[in-house]
């Protein structure tokens, strides 16, 4: 076991009484509460279709719930696992299973119901959320490597660097989605270049997102590309990919995302088993940059066997067992805003400094 932080240059600042740890410990409490959100539930599919003529009402939202269910078991499918994958799987992937593994539905919006011939036409949509546990599981006992940890939130800024910044922007205008991979946020503007992190760093805070990515768009002819550029600082390859050929910028916006999540799997994806032991020192600032910390350990699905060995008011001891490659946990961890590196031989963890 390593040294504390600071060991060495001065004494490490204990909490001198219970009535001081106790405090620490509410307070902590208090701020794990607040960082808990919403951003979180690759199992809930949500913008489901319903559409279907049956004699009845009743019938007709019945059965277009159920074929939107299917529907959305084959895009639950492909959210959480790469093509690669599921072709050598041991056995084949049934979607009609995947799809009676779901927990519950929601109506999105007015559910509407006209008389056609045939009978009664229902239309709207719907939310299919799945079984986590019964998912994992039927992907496990086919041998299909699968990701259902999203990244962190992100700003998305459109950006171009031909055609027109409006008519791309508008694309983006108030979109949102929590369920996918990689859960965004649209910057408000669109740019006619690429920005800096600097300049968007406002909206990122204002947006409570963890950092921006540039979606910037360019026109070949009749074609569409998009290249996501990584905004944080430090990023040893910022840009994520060039995503394309798209034929419009609607489904440009959508590839955008597809990309994005496909990028997130092929980087988190673990291959390998066993897993790797790791001492570590995490240091911090403040209650705010410890709480981020530990949740984002706790929240790494490549890390267990989470242990704080000691804390003090300067840092903390972690020790840590993690599976995959050492590369893809500090993807992991810095997609969630820290970063790990090895220092004189000491591995430390650190919030990723504002640009």
């Amino acid at each position: 076991m390593h040294n504390l932080p600071y060991n060495g240059r001065k004494p490490p600042l204990w909490f001198v009484a219970m009535k001081q740890v106790t405090r620490f410990a509410a307070v902590f409490v208090a701020a794990l509460s607040l960082c808990a959100t919403a951003w979180a539930d690759p199992y809930r599919v949500r913008d489901l279709v319903v559409d279907k003529v049956a004699p009845s009402r009743a019938e007709a939202e019945q059965q277009g719930r159920a074929e939107a269910r299917m529907v959305g078991a084959a895009r639950l499918i492909e959210r959480l696992t790469l093509p690669e994958d599921r072709a050598s799987a041991r056995s084949p992937i049934d979607t009609s299973a995947v799809a009676r593994l779901y927990r519950s539905s929601e109506t999105q919006g007015e559910q509407k119901s006209t008389s056609v011939s045939g009978g009664v036409r229902a239309t709207g949509l719907v939310t299919w959320n799945f079984r986590a546990d019964a998912v994992r599981e039927y992907l496990d006992q086919r041998g299909v490597p699968y990701v259902d940890t999203q990244a962190a939130l992100a700003l998305i800024v459109p950006s171009t660097t031909s055609g027109d910044a409006s008519a791309w922007g508008s694309q983006w205008a108030g979109r949102s989605d929590n369920t996918v991979l990689t859960p965004y946020v649209a910057a408000s503007q669109a740019w006619p270049r690429r920005p800096s992190a600097a300049e968007v760093q406002p909206e990122v805070q204002s947006a409570g997102a963890d950092h921006g990515v540039v979606a910037e768009l360019t026109q070949q002819g009749a074609q569409y590309y998009v290249r996501l550029i990584d905004l944080r600082p430090n990023v040893p390859k910022p840009e994520i990919a060039v995503a394309g050929p798209f034929v419009s910028l609607q489904s440009a916006q959508t590839g955008a995302i597809v990309e994005l999540e496909r990028a997130w799997k092929v980087a988190s994806i673990v291959r390998s088993t066993g897993s790797t032991s790791l001492s570590l020192v995490a240091t911090f600032r403040d209650l705010q940059e410890w709480v981020k910390i530990k949740k984002s350990l706790e929240e790494s699905r490549l890390v267990n066997n989470l242990n704080i060995e000691a804390l003090t008011t300067l840092g903390a001891d972690i020790s840590l067992s993690y599976a995959g490659r050492q590369d893809q946990l500090v993807s992991d961890l810095r997609s969630r805003g820290v970063d790990i590196a090895n220092a004189g031989g000491s591995w430390q963890l650190r919030v990723v400094a504002a640009p």
